[in-house]
């Protein structure tokens, strides 16, 4: 899987006439790391799995203007990095994107074919956690990513971040490539109502958010989610003034009004 992804994105960089570096952060020792890949550089991090922590370290040694946080099962389309970068040079105000994967992206497609970018902070519309690219400049606003979400939610906790800092976010809807993982929809059985935790919030009962009860991991994360950011009522009244605030160009205050617990 690696070395397709690898391949993939190495052909693309060739596009754009830049210059690159790949970091791989793993976590298993005994695995073997031999590959034929230039500016490649393996990390191995001797303890258990944590998503914002392994890129916390590949960011911490790169040297890039823009830092690409790919998943390693993603196949990158030969363009993507073209589009991308000509969507970034001409709307300077953008500092955090995501590329287009038909396959899992909910945007309405109508949507998708009449723009070249849509900008917002909905996951599976505009955010993508399996694949972000962001300018350096994101990583000196919000410091590091939050190694509390080990996987879960993080990549919503992005998106408050961005929301917060007063960062623009867009998917790029010409910058294609492939996320091989599929996430099918957990019909399973349902965690006893009785042995949830005390804390899990109503609104994913009352609404039987099954892909979340199914899985403890996934209800800790919401609930980590929301002891940082807030109950869902809220964050909507937080973010109903932030939209007003950045319609009359006063977005910066977005991070007095998303004041979060550490």
């Amino acid at each position: 899987m690696n070395k397709e992804c690898f391949k993939t994105f190495i052909d693309s960089a060739k596009t754009v006439n830049k210059d690159y570096e790949i970091i791989l952060v793993e976590s298993n020792k005994a695995s073997n790391y031999n590959y034929e890949v230039p500016n490649l550089k393996i990390i191995v991090i001797e303890e258990v799995f944590n998503f914002h922590k392994f890129l916390n370290v590949g960011i911490s040694h790169s040297k890039g203007e823009y830092y690409i946080l790919s998943n390693n099962d993603v196949i990158f389309d030969k363009n993507w990095l073209v589009e991308l970068f000509k969507v970034a040079s001409t709307n300077r105000t953008l500092k955090s994107f995501s590329p287009y994967d038909a396959k899992s992206n909910k945007l309405p497609n109508e949507v998708v074919l009449n723009n070249d970018y849509v900008c917002g902070y909905q996951i599976q519309k505009h955010i993508t956690g399996w694949c972000i690219v962001m300018h350096n400049s994101v990583i000196k606003k919000i410091k590091k990513l939050d190694e509390r979400f080990n996987f879960y939610y993080a990549d919503f906790d992005y998106a408050m971040q961005l929301i917060k800092y007063n960062i623009n976010h867009a998917l790029v809807t010409k910058a294609k490539v492939l996320h091989l993982e599929g996430r099918a929809n957990n019909q399973g059985q349902l965690l006893e109502l009785e042995k949830l935790p005390k804390r899990t919030p109503k609104y994913i009962i009352k609404e039987n958010w099954v892909w979340v009860l199914n899985d403890d991991k996934m209800i800790d994360a919401v609930i980590k989610y929301h002891d940082k950011w807030g109950s869902r009522r809220a964050l909507k009244i937080k973010l109903s003034i932030i939209n007003l605030l950045k319609k009359i160009g006063l977005g910066f205050f977005s991070k007095f009004i998303l004041c979060h617990k550490n």
